[in-house]
């Protein structure tokens, strides 16, 4: 069993023309976060982005015969100060950008609560 996952681990790894080591930075502006992913050799047609809960995961979409297979880059946690029906990625210089916008909390979003007595 352990020889086959080494094997299989192995073809992926030629097949995908070896290992890809992803680097993410992330900056803070006024109403966003922007982070930047360097994903060298690797064509932005095969790159996915999703949000799944409080994360936000990036694949690299590989092919071997008829099988796609995904890949995954990284995951980066979603600070809860990110609207996340608003998240946005692009792909420019070499980077792909993704855009993070601010949601109301972020924006000081405040609200008194009313004490119950029963």
């Amino acid at each position: 069993m352990t020889r086959n996952l080494a094997n299989s681990a192995d073809l992926l790894n030629t097949a995908n023309g070896g290992t890809i080591f992803p680097t993410f930075e992330t900056y803070k502006h006024d109403d966003h976060y922007r982070l930047e992913v360097s994903i060298p050799s690797v064509d932005p047609d095969n790159i996915k982005v999703e949000v799944n809960g409080e994360n936000l995961l990036i694949y690299h979409k590989m092919t071997m015969g008829d099988v796609k297979i995904p890949n995954l880059l990284g995951i980066e946690k979603i600070s809860a100060d990110v609207a996340l029906d608003e998240i946005t990625a692009g792909y420019e210089d070499d980077l792909l950008i993704i855009i993070m916008p601010f949601n109301e909390v972020a924006g000081g979003f405040r609200r008194e609560i009313d004490i119950l007595r029963h």
